[in-house]
């Protein structure tokens, strides 16, 4: 009875003490709660950044796929076709735009080149080279001997279309010949549409062997 009645009379001293423990524990709840919730806060944040850089980081390499698609889905084919009055080889290049945009390409001197070769196994050398023009007036030398035949530097191709070009070789021996068709684009490929570090080149090749009347 004796501890009953102490603890009475000293009850009130008991409920502050309590008390006093009680806000120290809402208190502490208050902060953890706050802090978690800025931490929480903090990190949809970097995660809604992420996935925002996540997402354009998708679209720009969806653009320069289709970009790519768009360069890559063109086609060069060579046809030769052998001269039947004198040695020599009339050669087509045939290019396909099935791209999504026109499509230029540089035809200037030196764009096809033939190559007399010999080949010993896998090695494969050149003794005499041919770079034909893309004539697009011939020089008159029978009623205008003054005048200058003309090339084309340039050649464009529209979306879905196919354009050919003709060359014409003279040659002085009969053999192993291996032409190459190469093209870099010209100033319409260097706006926002396609940007690459590196150029962009087209080519093609072809062997053929050149007898006295045909090609093997």
């Amino acid at each position: 009875m004796g501890f009953i009645k102490k603890w009475w009379d000293n009850h009130d001293k008991s409920n502050n003490f309590l008390s006093g423990i009680h806000y120290i524990v809402i208190s502490l709840a208050i902060i953890i709660g706050g802090a978690w919730a800025l931490y929480t806060f903090n990190a949809l944040q970097m995660a809604s950044n992420a996935e925002l850089q996540l997402k354009k980081a998708n679209e720009e390499l969806k653009q320069i796929k289709e970009q790519i698609k768009g360069t890559d889905s063109s086609s060069i084919a060579i046809n030769v076709t052998p001269l039947k009055t004198q040695l020599g080889m009339i050669i087509n290049v045939t290019i396909k735009n099935n791209g999504k945009r026109p499509l230029s390409f540089e035809t200037s001197k030196g764009a096809l080149t033939v190559y007399k070769v010999s080949a010993n196994g896998d090695k494969v050398e050149q003794s005499q080279s041919f770079t034909p023009n893309l004539y697009t007036v011939l020089r008159d030398k029978e009623n205008a001997p003054e005048s200058k035949s003309k090339s084309l530097s340039k050649t464009h191709v529209l979306i879905g279309a196919e354009k050919t070009l003709s060359y014409i070789v003279g040659l002085n021996k009969p053999g192993v010949y291996y032409i190459t068709f190469r093209s870099t684009p010209d100033d319409n490929f260097d706006g926002d549409e396609l940007k690459n570090k590196k150029p962009v080149e087209w080519f093609a090749s072809s062997y053929v062997e050149i007898t006295s009347h045909k090609i093997k």
